[in-house]
């Protein structure tokens, strides 16, 4: 039974060390759209990356985020902190503080997890193919320090028809009123 759990500990942190080795290959900056006074999307513009060790990471972000933004974690469906999130503002990566998307954007869809048919600026939001758990799917990252953020599916309402789907941990609400 020792030996047991003490295989399964090993692997799931390999697992987890893996994953984010995987994702700290950054260019050294990259082109994207801050927030501006007015809470808008300045012009797009080259910025530095955030490139952290696991431990900066970890220390940064606490075991649950640095689980969803450092390793591809996904949390229980209805029981993220913004899905019923109400309040007009701007959310915001929960490790670089990039602007991601807006409460304009949001919308219920009914799966457990905060949506939104666009994000702030689409360049703040990277693509990748997700091949994981047996299906195909679009993962989502931030253009800037390459958290995990969600995926997006091509199952939302007009005018997108995209329905981008996130980790209330990976994300920070700026409240702009």
């Amino acid at each position: 039974m020792k030996v047991a759990i003490a295989i399964c500990v090993f692997f799931q942190f390999f697992s987890i060390t893996m994953k984010s080795a995987l994702a700290k290959e950054l260019p050294e900056e990259v082109t994207v759209s801050l927030l501006g006074p007015d809470h808008a999307p300045l012009p797009p513009q080259k910025t530095p990356t955030i490139k952290k060790t696991d431990e900066e990471w970890l220390k940064q972000l606490g075991p649950e985020r640095f689980r969803i933004l450092r390793t591809e974690g996904t949390e229980q469906p209805f029981c993220g902190t913004l899905l019923d999130n109400k309040k007009t503002g701007v959310y915001l990566c929960a490790g670089c503080e990039l602007p991601l998307f807006s409460s304009h954007t949001k919308f219920n869809s009914r799966t457990g997890w905060p949506s939104f048919f666009t994000p702030f600026a689409r360049e703040n939001v990277v693509e990748i193919q997700d091949r994981s758990h047996g299906m195909i799917r679009t993962e989502i990252r931030c253009a800037r320090c390459n958290g995990h953020l969600g995926h997006v599916f091509p199952d939302g309402p007009a005018p997108t028809g995209l329905r981008y789907c996130l980790n209330s941990e990976a994300l920070v609400f700026l409240e702009t009123k």
